[in-house]
C-alpha cells in the first residue's frame, strides 16, 4: 500500500491521518520509504483495535521520538556484541491499549515491533513495514463496520459479535499482505485470540 492509496483509503474523517513534517522525521534514521509514507499519509491519531500513533507535534508524549528520548534510563543498556545502546534503533510511533509501545526497528529494515513495557521493553512482531501497518489498520477497519452493520453501536462488544465467515475472510486478507503477522507472538495474533475469546465469553453459541 503506497502513501496515496492509504489516504484515499482512510476516510474516517472523525480520526484523520496526521503526517508528519521533514524536520521532525529527519532527526532519525529511516529508510526512504517510511519516511516517505509518514510524511505524506502519516497515521490516525487513534484507530481501533485501540491504537493511537505520533501526531505532528513537539510533545515527546505525542510525537515521533526515540525510545531513547522517552526513557533516558535505557542508554545505560548495552548490546554486548557491539557496545552500543540496545534500544536506540527504535523510533516510537504509538502505543497499544496496555500501554506497550509500537516503534520502528531501525536496525532491522524498519520493520515494526511491539515493546514491552513490563517485561524491559522486548520486542515482539507488529508488521513487515509501515505499509503493512497502514493495510492491516484498513482491514480492520473494514471488518469491523462489516460487523457492526445493523447492531447498536453503543454496545462495545458488538464489534466481537462476527461470524467465522468474516473472521476467517479477515485472517485470509491478512495473511496476503504479511503472513507474519498473524503466525508469530505478536500484536496481532494476539489481537485475533482476543476476539475470539471476547465473542465465545459474550456470544455463546
Amino acid at each position: 500500500m503506497t502513501p496515496q492509496e492509504f489516504q484515499n483509503s482512510w476516510t474516517n474523517t472523525g480520526e484523520p491521518l496526521s503526517p508528519l513534517s521533514k524536520s521532525r522525521l529527519e532527526k532519525f534514521d529511516l529508510q526512504k520509504a517510511t519516511f516517505d509514507f509518514l510524511h505524506i499519509a502519516g497515521l490516525p491519531a487513534y484507530c481501533e483495535p485501540n491504537l493511537s500513533f505520533a501526531n505532528d507535534t513537539d510533545d515527546i508524549f505525542y510525537s515521533i521520538h526515540k525510545l531513547t528520548d522517552l526513557y533516558d534510563y535505557l542508554t545505560e543498556e548495552y548490546e554486548p556484541e557491539d557496545n552500543q545502546p540496545a534500544f536506540d534503533k527504535y523510533i516510537v510511533i504509538g502505543s497499544c491499549r496496555d500501554g506497550d509501545v509500537i516503534a520502528i526497528d531501525t536496525g532491522d529494515n524498519d520493520k515494526i515491533v511491539e515493546l514491552d513495557h513490563e517485561d524491559s521493553f522486548s520486542s515482539m512482531y507488529f508488521n513487515s513495514s509501515i505499509a503493512a501497518l497502514a493495510n492491516f489498520l484498513i482491514l480492520y477497519r473494514d471488518f469491523e463496520a462489516e460487523v457492526l452493520q445493523d447492531k447498536d453501536p453503543d454496545d462495545n462488544f458488538q464489534c466481537y459479535n462476527f461470524t467465522d465467515e468474516q473472521i476467517e475472510r479477515l485472517i485470509n486478507n491478512m495473511y496476503a499482505v504479511d503472513s507474519k503477522a498473524i503466525t508469530e507472538h505478536g500484536f496481532w495474533k494476539d489481537e485475533l485470540e482476543i476476539m475470539y475469546s471476547l465473542r465465545q465469553e459474550k456470544f455463546p453459541a
